[in-house]
């Protein structure tokens, strides 16, 4: 029975670490429904890495002989490192974006003008909009995106920003980014920060579109396009937008272009 156990808690690991965020990746219901997507993907991850540690404690304590033995021994010891490494790594990826971001929002509280409702304001032609996230957020915007927007768009960009400040949206990213750090050689854990990172994004559409409209949104991202300012070191997703010099729908990238259609 606890092998049995053991093997059926690793085949759940295997699953929940390749196929299934390959499947969620390719699925286009996730496009429709972010919020649920977020959610199942946060279940994957927890109930996968669970699983791998489940399977090596199982092992360790399972009756392998008429003696405990080494490989129980063995297998106890590595769902130890596992654990070690999964959480230190979270830790660790938790306290290096915070001092980072802790950096960026000193350096623009000098060198941006505040405006109402602590709007920062960088004297910059490109225009740019993005968000600083923590627990004291920074919303920054340049005077190109100012002048390269009309009121009403320039309002759903806003609304976009403020959405990921007021849901800290960069504590969903963070441990998909951790996932990532811990198991760079796993594929699917690249794919699944990017695809967390793209949901993100569109639940801060959605609530910028309640704030103004759906077609307000569209055009706003239409024009100003999507990335990250240079130096950028917070978690992919969770606020940094920036527009292209030209703005362009026909040169944003894919992913932008399909934020823009489930808004149209």
């Amino acid at each position: 029975m606890w092998l049995i156990s053991a093997a059926g808690c690793a085949v759940i690991a295997f699953l929940l670490a390749w196929p299934v965020p390959d499947a969620l990746v390719a699925a286009e219901w996730t496009r429709r429904r972010p919020r649920a997507a977020i959610g199942l993907w946060q279940a994957v991850g927890l109930v996968g890495g669970m699983s791998a540690i489940g399977a090596l404690v199982l092992l360790g304590l399972a009756p392998l002989g008429r003696a405990w033995d080494l490989l129980n021994l063995a297998a106890l010891v590595l769902a130890a490192l596992l654990f070690s490494w999964l959480t230190g790594v979270l830790a660790t990826s938790a306290i290096r974006i915070e001092r980072d971001l802790r950096r960026q929002r000193i350096a623009i509280d000098l060198l941006a003008r505040r405006e109402a409702g602590g709007l920062r304001v960088l004297e910059h032609p490109e225009p740019l909009a993005y968000c600083l996230p923590g627990p004291h957020p920074r919303i920054v915007i340049t005077d190109g995106v100012i002048a390269a927007l009309p009121p009403e768009e320039l309002a759903a960009v806003l609304a976009h920003e403020r959405a990921h400040a007021e849901g800290r949206h960069e504590l969903v990213v963070q441990p998909f980014v951790a996932w990532q750090s811990a198991l760079p050689f796993l594929p699917p854990a690249r794919r699944a920060t990017a695809a967390v990172a793209e949901l993100v994004e569109m639940l801060a559409d959605d609530a910028a579109a309640a704030a103004t409209s759906r077609l307000t949104v569209a055009r706003a991202l239409a024009r100003v396009g999507a990335g990250r300012p240079p130096g950028n070191a917070s978690p992919v997703g969770t606020g940094p937008s920036k527009a292209g010099a030209t703005g362009g729908a026909d040169t944003a990238p894919a992913s932008l272009m399909a934020r823009v259609r489930r808004l149209t």
